[in-house]
């Protein structure tokens, strides 16, 4: 089942899915001679159903890697994050909270109940969870750029602006924040600064077809 494994994380890294997806079905029906083995086996099939949009697959696999591991916080995380692709907002919530229970330092944990709460409109808790994951992990680019936009929806402009820029700078690959500070700029009939934004995320991913169509949207 190692061995399996192995080759399956190898597969993996190198975004051969099909092949790791075969390595890790091995792994699971075979003898393993470390606990994390299987259970790690079945996350990662999870994830490879997820990325290719099985979302029943995907939650099967994580709760299967959470029978064998009931304390694998990757797994509840991975399970919270199925959950709330397909809208079930209960379930997430209480994956991710079972996740916090057991390692409450979980950045990817305190984000996605952060993402629940947004998702049924509880502003506080979601500025709450986002502020206890940027706590954890400051440049946590996911995490800024939703703390952005809660600002702006909630009439705080100024906080919104300052929140996209941090992201920007502590996490400049992560492209939203670069989109939604251009929008800001242009709805308020600034088109050199949401120029200027735009042809800095141009510079960081050249060819980016939404910020070459905002550019071209721009007057």
């Amino acid at each position: 089942a190692e061995a399996r494994y192995g080759l399956g994380s190898v597969f993996l890294k190198k975004h051969k899915r099909v092949e790791a997806r075969q390595s890790f079905e091995s792994a699971v029906k075979l003898l393993s001679s470390y606990p994390d083995t299987l259970p790690n086996a079945w996350n990662n099939l999870g994830l490879i159903a997820a990325q290719d949009g099985r979302m029943m697959e995907a939650t099967q696999n994580f709760q299967q890697a959470l029978r064998l591991n009931p304390e694998s916080v990757v797994a509840l995380e991975n399970l919270g994050s199925a959950y709330r692709q397909q809208k079930l907002w209960d379930q997430a919530q209480a994956a991710f909270e079972r996740a916090l229970s057991i390692n409450p330092e979980s950045p990817e944990a305190n984000y996605g109940l952060a993402m629940v709460y947004a998702a049924v409109d509880d502003t506080q808790k979601t500025y709450e969870y986002l502020q206890k994951a940027l706590h954890i992990r400051p440049d946590y680019g996911e995490a800024l750029n939703n703390l952005g936009v809660l600002y702006m929806r909630t009439g705080r402009r100024d906080q919104a602006v300052a929140t996209l820029q941090k992201c920007m700078h502590v996490a400049p690959a992560f492209d939203l924040c670069y989109l939604n500070l251009a929008r800001i700029y242009s709805l308020e009939g600034n088109p050199p600064e949401a120029r200027t934004v735009l042809l800095e995320l141009l510079k960081q991913h050249p060819g980016h077809a939404q910020a070459q169509k905002a550019l071209a949207d721009l007057p």
